[in-house]
């Protein structure tokens, strides 16, 4: 589905993030938690920011920080300067993970079996794909989510965006592993993760 800021973006065209950002969960694909800089001894307040509900971990590019609102279903963009808050936009589930940064794009998956890329200048919508196989809603944690919703933060690699959608390889015909397109939110593949073994499709309880 595309958005108002769909085609609307200046994409730069490279994977490398300046020296100090840390644009996905864990800084990059490896998930290193690694970074080179130099901290000072003494720390202070430069600012504070309330917002409201269980915050996920933090990312930080282009000089926003950005974090997620999980039980609010809200993605927050902050000056990472002065902690006033750019932009907010709220998905239709929970999102319990931090978003991926990537050319100009804000990426993350939600529990209402969607991603989503927004702008990461003002944070309007640039597309959403339904990861979810089909439109199925139950109860989960108090709050309607998809059967298939699309939990932690997505992954892009070599220019494509990976995610994950679905609880268990062994309910509600497995999960979804997704290869999509960041521009455009298209769907490149798709393979099913099931309780089949690929080779022989017997059941994988059968190796019990």
């Amino acid at each position: 589905e595309q958005g108002p800021a769909y085609g609307k973006i200046e994409y730069k065209t490279s994977e490398k993030s300046a020296e100090q950002d840390w644009p996905t969960y864990r800084h990059d694909t490896q998930r290193s938690g690694f970074i080179r800089m130099t901290v000072p001894s003494a720390l202070k307040y430069t600012w504070r920011l309330n917002l409201k509900g269980n915050l996920s971990s933090l990312v930080a590019a282009d000089g926003k920080l950005f974090v997620a609102s999980i039980d609010e279903h809200t993605v927050y963009a902050i000056n990472a300067d002065s902690g006033k808050l750019i932009w907010q936009f709220t998905a239709g589930g929970r999102v319990d993970s931090p978003p991926t940064i990537y050319d100009g794009c804000v990426l993350f998956g939600s529990s209402d079996g969607y991603v989503y890329c927004l702008r990461v200048s003002d944070g309007e919508l640039v597309w959403r794909f339904r990861a979810a196989p089909g439109d199925l809603r139950h109860v989960a944690y108090g709050q309607i989510e998809s059967v298939w919703p699309v939990h932690g933060s997505v992954l892009v690699q070599d220019g494509t965006v990976y995610c994950i959608a679905g609880r268990s390889m062994f309910l509600d015909g497995g999960m979804r592993l997704l290869r999509l397109d960041p521009k455009t939110g298209r769907k490149i593949s798709e393979t099913i993760l099931d309780d089949r073994i690929p080779e022989t499709d017997e059941n994988l309880q059968t190796l019990i």
